[in-house]
């Protein structure tokens, strides 16, 4: 890379522009969610981000980085393979900030801040959670609720089914005794016929 454009990828970015085209975003999103991100949001966005900066499944990265909820004055960051996520502070623009400089330092190794690359990883990243609706609850997934079922219900349902069963074998059953039965009238009848027939002779 020669020095020029070394020059312009490290060059800051302007106060107007950040206001423009990021900072307009998280007050869009602030106006329209009125509440802050979870922790367990908060977790879904750092791994989506990634995959959406790197371009690589999340499953080659997930065994290097754990993530914790904490609270007071630690910031939202990654330090020693854990992401500390203060949820007291944790906003949209907090935590897709942090991520976009952690993303720029693990694709392109730039430590200083607020260059143009981080600046385009930035606005990428707000611009996809915006258009996905984060802010307004598409990263929670619906649980579905735990039913509990009576022992009782439980115990009557299986007697039922066990009663059933047994109903439907004693009719087969019968049937195929009633058959047997019929062969056997059918023979006797036939046996008693010839006995007279013999007697009447």
């Amino acid at each position: 890379m020669n020095e020029k454009m070394q020059k312009l990828i490290n060059k800051k970015i302007k106060h107007e522009d950040y206001d423009k085209f990021i900072n307009s975003v998280y007050k869009k999103m602030d106006n329209e969610s009125g509440r802050d991100p979870t922790f367990k949001e908060s977790v879904t966005i750092i791994k989506k981000l990634y995959r959406l900066i790197l371009e690589c499944s999340w499953k080659r990265y997930r065994g290097h980085v754990k993530f914790k909820e904490t609270r007071g004055r630690r910031h939202t960051w990654i330090r020693n393979g854990i992401w500390h996520i203060n949820t007291e502070y944790t906003s949209w623009r907090n935590i897709i900030h942090s991520v976009s400089h952690w993303t720029e330092w693990l694709k392109h190794h730039v430590s200083k801040p607020h260059t143009l690359q981080q600046f385009r990883i930035e606005k990428q990243c707000v611009e996809y959670a915006y258009k996905h609706k984060w802010h307004m609850g598409t990263l929670i997934r619906e649980t579905k609720p735990k039913v509990v079922i009576d022992k009782d219900v439980l115990m009557v349902e299986r007697l039922t089914n066990n009663i059933l069963k047994k109903e439907s074998k004693l009719k087969t059953t019968i049937k195929r005794t009633e058959t047997l039965l019929k062969k056997d009238r059918k023979k006797l009848k036939y046996y008693q016929k010839k006995l007279d027939q013999q007697a009447s002779e």
